[in-house]
């Protein structure tokens, strides 16, 4: 497909599930567009190969079945499975669908149970964080059901929308801290119990292995388990426009695949990247399967496919194919999701903005420094709008702090994995665990000191949507105006 047709289809498609998410038009608006289009496609125009007229009629369809998308989303779900019973001290069973969310003093697990009228809906229920419970749990609890609350805006934060948040997971009710009783366990997709089971036993070496909070970075760079780092250090790691390493973004996940690409360097080549792509994919259900998570292994197994039909393309359209069908496959993260929004600007500013910026560092000798010092600038600059839009505050020194940390995390993180397989080997664990630890303390050590700095960081930043749209206005027009596309390179994937 051109790459006209093929943007200018998913932006699209894009554009008519915000506007429906936002306008709510109805099925009969996308009747409406889905008609125009057919219109367009079929005036005597198309007759004379007029490519314009197919590209609008592309667009107009896009917008009908983003639309559409979203009614269809809207329909099925279980919303008011339980609103009979919100309010009141009930019994409710069911079983934990996800893996528990571990925090310092609770633990929040997803139930998911049947209505009266057997309709399956979830429940986010609050518990003690003793005992502990694990994915495939069937649990009885009591307590009072309740319909999530959004949270008030504060001085220059806007209101959160929490109960949109969750119901983007299918969530629409949440229990406080009932008493709850375990019935059964290993109730749930053999799988995935597998899975958390060894991510369970993968931290517990780590934790036994590396003292705190050292474990914890560990935990949290590898696994995605940064829980116990605690909520003063996490909001240094905030402060300091560190916390993206702590939890899994596209950036470790890239890591990852590289990662599992050299362990498996030996097999042929289509048999290699067939590893990669199961690799990535046991890798990203393991540690939960979270919007960033999704996004970076989707964008990982589309490159994967493109090379073995060799076809290396254009990572742009990797990007938009990606957040196309994640957005096609829950239309609620793309205005509820800011984990996504972060990570899909972040990889777009990787993808576009680089390129453009990339001349003005010219100046720095070393091509492995000068593209850490590119990349933190292009995604520090990308993601700010949003950043000062959701947050209405930014990390002064997170562009240096960056630059002395980022080297240090693919190492790291390659140790950790390390020390996590073979701590079992005492003194072969041992060995890997102290250059762990140290490369883990030299990252603390440089958040804490960052964290000190005056003026580390603003909060409170007023920051209105018109001002966003400005800015990202302003730098889609710069990039635009001096984005020039490299040159492809012809190559054979047939490697003999």
């Amino acid at each position: 497909m051109r790459p006209n047709y093929f943007f200018g289809f998913i932006i699209s498609f894009i554009v008519g599930v915000a506007l429906e998410s936002i306008l709510d038009f109805g099925y009969s608006f996308a009747i409406l567009f889905a008609l125009l289009s057919l219109f367009v496609l079929l005036t005597p125009r198309v007759m004379s190969q007029s490519k314009s007229v197919l590209i609008v009629s592309l667009i107009l369809f896009g917008v009908a079945l983003g639309i559409f998308r979203v009614d269809v989303s809207q329909t099925n779900t279980s919303a008011s499975a339980l609103d009979a019973i919100v309010g009141e001290v009930v019994k409710v069973d069911g079983m934990i669908v996800g893996e528990p969310d571990v925090r310092e003093e609770y633990t929040n697990v997803v139930i998911e149970t049947e209505s009266v009228h057997k309709e399956k809906t979830r429940i986010l229920a609050r518990v003690q964080a003793f005992p502990e419970l694990k994915y495939g749990d069937l649990v009885s609890v009591v307590g009072k059901v309740t319909v999530p609350k959004n949270f008030p805006s504060e001085d220059s934060i806007r209101a959160f929308d929490y109960r949109s948040y969750l119901a983007k997971d299918g969530i629409f009710y949440q229990i406080y801290f009932p008493k709850v009783a375990v019935v059964s366990h290993g109730n749930g997709n053999v799988i995935l119990e597998k899975l958390f089971a060894f991510k369970s036993w993968l931290i517990k070496n780590i934790s036994q292995s590396i003292p705190e909070p050292e474990a914890s970075l560990a935990n949290g760079i590898t696994l995605g388990a940064k829980q116990s780092l605690g909520e003063d250090l996490m909001q240094k790691f905030r402060e300091t426009g560190i916390a993206h390493i702590v939890v899994l973004s596209g950036y470790n996940i890239a890591v990852v695949a590289s990662i599992i690409s050299r362990l498996v360097m030996f097999m042929p080549f289509s048999i290699r990247l067939i590893m990669s792509a199961l690799g990535i994919t046991l890798f990203a259900v393991m540690v939960g399967g979270g919007a960033t998570v999704v996004r970076a292994t989707l964008m990982a197994l589309v490159v994967i496919l493109a090379r073995m039909l060799g076809r290396e393309g254009d990572a742009l359209r990797v990007l938009a194919l990606a957040g196309g069908l994640m957005v096609f496959v829950n239309p609620m993260i793309l205005l509820h999701d800011v984990s996504f929004q972060l990570s899909f600007s972040a990889t777009l500013a990787i993808v576009v903005f680089v390129p453009v910026i990339e001349k003005y560092f010219s100046f720095i000798s070393s091509r492995i420094f000068r593209e850490i010092v590119v990349t933190t600038f292009a995604t520090q600059i990308f993601v700010l709008p949003l950043i000062l839009y959701h947050m209405g505050s930014v990390s002064l020194v997170g562009f240096v702090s960056n630059i002395f940390i980022l080297p240090v995390v693919p190492v790291a993180m390659m140790l950790v994995a390390l020390v996590a397989i073979f701590a079992w080997m005492p003194i072969v664990g041992s060995l890997l665990a102290f250059p762990a630890y140290i490369l883990l303390a030299y990252t603390v050590t440089l958040v804490e000191f960052f964290s000190r700095v005056p003026f580390a960081s603003l909060h409170n930043i007023l920051f209105s949507l018109s001002m966003m749209t400005l800015l990202y206005s302003l730098l889609g027009l710069y990039i635009v105006k001096n984005f020039k596309q490299r040159p492809r390179k012809q190559e054979s994937i047939i490697k003999k």
